[in-house]
């Protein structure tokens, strides 16, 4: 059986066999392609400019507040990297627990994205493939002590109708999940970890939605527990 944690806006967090899933869902204004544009930047920031994803998908994903104690882990990016012959992405960050200890992270994220074929976008977009659901999927495994592992998955659901341009109610949910360590695990209480995520994924979703409405991006205001 699953305990629900909480429910912050879109997002709600659950605790299984060591398991913390969260999941969020939001709805655009907009049309398929312009959804799906969105989808594209971000897979395009991730693979060839990913310190760009900070100034809008991940724009607000800071410090939530004064309140140093409120904030459950900080991480800070030192160097992001795209190999582009090898197709690797790798993160070097540092992860700040409440306790003012620093943990270095040297990660290497798996990326796909099921519209792709052979790892290819389709040539000329026309709006191929925008009237199926399109999925995204980040991973990481065993990358420290701290966390054995993490995951997200995105997944763009378009609106009915062929016309690919017209407005319509196109709907993102997102879902992750994160497993720690066994000795960290101990420690970590369910409230921080909420703390930590669901605002998070609250802001990554709504940058999402402003992206693709084309409104001016805004950071979140949640009063954590």
């Amino acid at each position: 059986m699953k305990l629900i944690l909480s429910i912050l806006l879109t997002v709600l967090t659950t605790y299984h066999h060591g398991v913390y899933e969260s999941s969020g869902e939001i709805e655009l204004q907009c049309s398929q392609a312009e959804a799906n544009a969105v989808i594209d930047s971000l897979m395009a920031d991730f693979e060839h400019n990913p310190e760009h994803l900070f100034e809008w998908a991940f724009y607000g994903t800071g410090e939530q507040t004064d309140d140093s104690r409120k904030q459950g882990f900080i991480i800070h990016y030192d160097t992001v990297r795209y190999d582009a012959p090898n197709s690797l992405l790798s993160v070097d960050m540092t992860v700040f627990t409440p306790r003012g200890k620093a943990d270095h992270l040297h990660v290497e994220p798996t990326l796909s994205d099921s519209r792709r074929v052979n790892g290819v976008l389709p040539s000329g977009h026309g709006g191929v493939g925008y009237q199926t659901e399109r999925t995204l999927f980040f991973g990481v495994n065993n990358f420290s002590n701290v966390i054995k592992y993490c995951d997200a998955t995105v997944v763009l659901i378009p609106s009915e109708g062929n016309d690919v341009h017209a407005v319509g109610t196109q709907r993102i949910t997102l879902q992750t999940h994160c497993k720690f360590g066994w000795f960290f695990n101990l420690f970590i209480s369910r409230k921080m970890y909420r703390n930590t995520v669901e605002w998070r994924m609250q802001q990554f979703l709504e940058n999402l939605r402003n992206t693709a409405e084309k409104k001016p991006l805004q950071s979140i205001k949640i009063d954590l527990e």
